[in-house]
C-alpha cells in the first residue's frame, strides 16, 4: 500500500464529507427560515415525531443525492469539488421544490406545516403534538427525490450543460412519476388514504411514504448510467418507471398475503393503526425494490 496515495485519498474524502455536512447545515437553515413561525429545534427537543421525521427525510435525501453527484469519472480534485458545490446547490433547490409538490399536490388537502405542529387528541384522552403521518409522507418524498437525483447526477458522458439539463429533466419526470404512483395507490387502496393521513394515522403515512421510497430506488436505477441521448434515456426511464410501478403494486399484494396471513394491510392501517405491521410490510417492499433496482 502506498501510504502517500492513501493519505491523499483520505484528505480528499474528508473534503467531500465537509461539503456534504455544509449542505445538510444549509438545508436546515433554509428550512428554519421557511418555518420561522415555529421553532423546529424546540419541537424536536420536545419529542415532536412529525417534525423529526420530515427533517430526517430532508437530511437523508440530501445525502443520497450528493452521493450520486460524487460518482462518475474524475476531472481532477479541484474541479470535482467545484462540480459538487454546484450540484449541491441544484439538489438543495430541488429538495424544496419536492416539498412544495408534496404539500400542494401529493397531499393537496393538507397543510404540512400546520399539521406538523397541530395538537391531536389520542384515543386514551392524552394529547400529542404533530401529525406524524404527514411527517412520514414528507420524509418519503424527500428520500425518493434523493434517489432520483442520485441517478440523474451519477451518470457519465455528455457535457456539463447536458448534465444540468438532465438533472432538471429527470427531476420533473421523476416527480410526475411519484405523483402518478401516489394517485394509483389511492385508487387501489380500500380506504381514504389522505383522510387517514390527515387524522394522524402513522400507519397510513408509513404505507404511502415507504412506497414512495421504494419507487425512488427503482427510478434511481433506471436513470443512472452513461448518457446515451435524450430520446433513449427518456424512453428507458418510461419503460422502467412503468415496470417499477406495476411490480410494486403487485408485490404489495403478494407481501400482504405472505407477511400478514391472518389479516391484511387495509385492516392493519384503518382499523388497528398498526405501525409495527406497516414497518414490516414497507421494509419488505423496499427490500424488493432494491432487488429490482440491482437486477435491471
Amino acid at each position: 500500500m502506498d501510504i502517500a496515495v492513501t493519505l491523499t485519498g483520505l484528505s480528499q474524502a474528508l473534503t467531500y464529507v465537509i461539503v456534504g455536512i455544509f449542505f445538510i447545515w444549509l438545508v436546515k437553515k433554509i428550512d428554519d427560515r421557511r418555518t420561522k413561525e415555529f421553532d423546529d429545534d424546540t419541537h424536536i427537543d420536545d419529542g415532536n415525531v412529525a417534525v423529526g421525521l420530515r427533517r430526517a427525510g430532508l437530511y437523508l435525501g440530501i445525502a443520497i443525492a450528493l452521493s450520486g453527484a460524487m460518482g462518475g469519472s474524475s476531472k481532477g480534485f479541484f474541479l470535482d469539488v467545484i462540480q459538487l458545490l454546484i450540484d449541491g446547490l441544484i439538489i438543495t433547490g430541488f429538495m424544496f421544490a419536492s416539498r412544495f409538490i408534496n404539500d400542494f399536490i401529493m397531499l393537496s388537502n393538507i397543510n404540512n406545516d400546520e399539521e406538523c405542529i397541530k395538537v391531536f387528541q389520542q384515543p386514551d384522552g392524552s394529547e400529542v403534538v404533530g401529525n406524524a403521518a404527514v411527517g412520514m409522507v414528507e420524509a418519503g418524498m424527500y428520500i425518493a427525490t434523493g434517489f432520483i437525483l442520485n441517478g440523474s447526477l451519477s451518470g457519465t458522458g455528455g457535457t456539463f450543460f447536458q448534465g444540468i439539463v438532465s438533472a432538471i429533466l429527470f427531476f420533473i419526470v421523476g416527480q410526475l412519476t411519484l405523483l402518478i404512483f401516489g394517485f394509483l395507490y389511492e385508487v387501489i387502496t380500500p380506504f381514504n388514504v389522505r383522510k387517514e393521513i390527515k387524522d394522524n394515522n402513522l400507519a397510513a403515512g408509513i404505507g404511502l411514504g415507504g412506497l414512495l421510497m421504494a419507487l425512488g430506488i427503482i427510478l434511481m436505477s433506471s436513470i443512472s448510467g452513461p448518457f446515451t441521448g435524450w430520446a433513449n434515456d427518456l424512453a428507458g426511464f418510461g419503460i422502467y418507471a412503468f415496470f417499477g410501478i406495476v411490480m410494486l403494486l403487485i408485490f404489495r399484494t403478494v407481501i400482504d398475503r405472505l407477511l400478514l396471513p391472518t389479516t391484511d394491510i387495509a385492516t392493519e392501517v384503518k382499523e388497528d393503526r398498526n405501525v409495527a405491521a406497516l414497518i414490516v410490510v414497507v421494509s419488505a417492499i423496499n427490500a424488493v425494490a432494491i432487488i429490482i433496482a440491482f437486477s435491471m
